[in-house]
């Protein structure tokens, strides 16, 4: 009798294991591995830009909004191509999303023309960062930049990959934060320039990018110069800057995640 009253405990506290085991699978089993690849499409003594700062997040977070003025965070990404702020501004209205930045695989540094870089993303909770955002410094300038004005969708309120994307980034798609004036003496990246100088822009809005030909001839600070003639993205909008993909990596397996599950009840009983 007590050995049959330990049997149907022993299946009745299985089977509980189970339904609990497979309600914990359901909320992760749409989670995935996202790799985001950058290449600066730039021919030598091009545009170089600063390392690329990813963000997955929900309809909360958005960047920035052309004709309005650039929130600290993205003033310091145009200016110095410095995140940390806009990681903060992340953080604080969406805690719950992911974000990191992509070097070049050369190193912490900006990415050179016809360099590239790539970093995986451990999106757990895709239904919580449905939407993909990026930006990143032009360099030389003062304040220009290119990103997401408006976010892209990579999941559906489900939670389900929606397939795997391509951005090329052209002239087009540059942005003046607003925050600086031009002047090749304060700008990163030049040689002898004080990048902590701060020329006052009379236009205080992000807007379409201003042309960066006086940069042309500059010294810069990976010791190439400039070639004016490369960087005309006004004359020629489609003028290829970047290209960011984005692709799925992985999945977890029901499989896999049902033995996680499982193992975790068992451990929690015997402890």
């Amino acid at each position: 009798m007590n050995l049959l009253n330990t049997r149907v405990k022993s299946r009745s506290l299985l089977g509980s294991v189970l339904v609990a085991a497979m309600l914990s699978v359901s909320a992760f089993s749409n989670a995935t591995v996202l790799r985001i690849t950058v290449e600066n499409n730039s021919p030598e003594n091009g545009l170089s830009f600063t390392p690329v700062y990813a963000a997955f997040h929900s309809a909360a977070f958005d960047i920035f909004d052309a004709g309005s003025e650039a929130s600290a965070g993205v003033e310091a990404v145009a200016e110095l191509g410095a995140p940390g702020l806009l990681r903060d501004e992340r953080v604080a209205v969406d805690p719950n999303s992911v974000g990191g930045v992509i070097f070049p695989d050369g190193g912490m540094r900006p990415l050179f023309p016809q360099e590239s870089g790539s970093r995986m993303f451990d999106i757990s909770d895709p239904m919580s960062n449905m939407f993909f955002s990026f930006i990143s410094m032009i360099l030389p300038s003062n304040d220009t930049f290119f990103g997401t004005d408006d976010a892209i969708q990579l999941f559906d309120a489900a939670g389900n990959y929606l397939g795997d994307q391509v951005f090329e980034i052209t002239g087009a798609n540059l942005y003046d934060a607003g925050t600086e004036g031009l002047d090749v003496t304060a700008a990163p990246f030049v040689d002898g320039s004080t990048a902590t100088d701060s020329p006052v822009d009379t236009n205080p809005n992000i807007r379409a990018a201003e042309s960066l030909a006086a940069f042309g001839g500059s010294l810069l600070a990976n010791g190439s110069i400039l070639d004016g003639n490369l960087i005309d993205f006004l004359s020629n909008t489609n003028l290829s800057i970047a290209t960011i993909r984005v692709e799925q990596v992985s999945t977890p397996s029901i499989f896999a995640l049902l033995s996680i599950a499982l193992a975790g009840f068992f451990v929690r009983r015997k402890a």
